[in-house]
């Protein structure tokens, strides 16, 4: 399954709220606390959750992105290419991330995989593997 560096984000913050609303919840009055407890430890669950389902899995059948907002599935059938796309502008903010080109002509972000880039050229090494894992089992799938 492959990552992204938000997942270990949205792990390491959804972690550090759920011990803030755990510790509210713990300490003295808690009458008065529960209201602040719950959207700590909520927030911080649901953000530990996302942080280690979210992510890409590729095998034989095809593409199975899980998001944070989005679950797609697609056999390789529906899959016409893989690619690497710039988010951003020219400024520090650019990132790269893949793109999926789905037989119908759409395209599909894997905006969970999105990694910064920085120097010259502005190159994502992580995401550029990435792809080229993807690119390798859509060739062996298309070959089968």
């Amino acid at each position: 399954m492959f990552v992204g560096t938000w997942n270990w984000i949205s792990f390491l913050l959804g972690l550090l709220t759920l011990f803030i609303g755990i510790s509210v919840l713990t300490s003295g009055d808690f009458a008065g606390e529960c209201v602040h407890r719950s959207p700590h430890s909520d927030r911080g669950g649901l953000g530990v959750v996302d942080g280690s389902i979210c992510g890409v899995r590729v095998d034989d059948a095809g593409i199975r992105y899980r998001g944070i907002f989005k679950r797609v599935s697609l056999p390789w059938s529906e899959v016409q290419s893989i690619s690497v796309d710039c988010v951003g502008g020219d400024g520090l903010l650019e990132a790269e991330m893949p793109v999926v080109k789905k037989a119908d002509g759409k395209d599909l972000p894997i905006l969970i995989l999105a990694g910064y880039t920085s120097g010259q050229p502005r190159v994502n090494g992580r995401v550029r593997r990435q792809a080229s894992v993807m690119q390798e089992a859509l060739r062996r799938a298309n070959r089968s």
